[in-house]
């Protein structure tokens, strides 16, 4: 990354590798774990599963499909950003969404991490 950088001209605009390169830089410090608030709430029979990320609509069908309650929301970028979140096969597919950068740095297992926690937490406002 450094050796791309010291290459690029920053007062240009800068290709997608410079970009990526000047990310890696910019989070060499940052800790290798970040530390996620799941919320979860009911209100009633409603249940609402609050993240921290950019939730694809593959994780939020999937937490309301295997909810307890009907209906069930999900809430992003709530408490903190943790960037994207996308699933293993959406980093299998590839795309700027799973490549890594400040908006995108959690690991490729996150997702289902998250999912199972926020269902978890569901079942167990639920007493289930």
């Amino acid at each position: 990354a450094r050796a791309i950088m010291a290459g690029a001209d920053i007062n240009k605009r800068l290709t997608m590798k410079e970009v990526y390169a000047r990310e890696t830089i910019m989070m060499r410090d940052w800790k290798p774990v970040w530390p996620a608030i799941i919320q979860t709430l009911r209100i009633g029979p409603v249940g609402i599963v609050a993240l921290p990320c950019e939730v694809f609509a593959e994780t939020g069908l999937a937490i309301k499909q295997a909810s307890p309650f009907k209906p069930t929301f999900t809430i992003e970028l709530a408490n903190a950003y943790g960037g994207y979140l996308p699933t293993p096969q959406q980093h299998a597919w590839g795309g700027y969404e799973s490549w890594r950068a400040r908006s995108s740095f959690l690991e490729i297992e996150a997702e289902p991490k998250f999912r199972q926690k926020s269902l978890e937490m569901l079942k167990q406002l639920a007493g289930s």
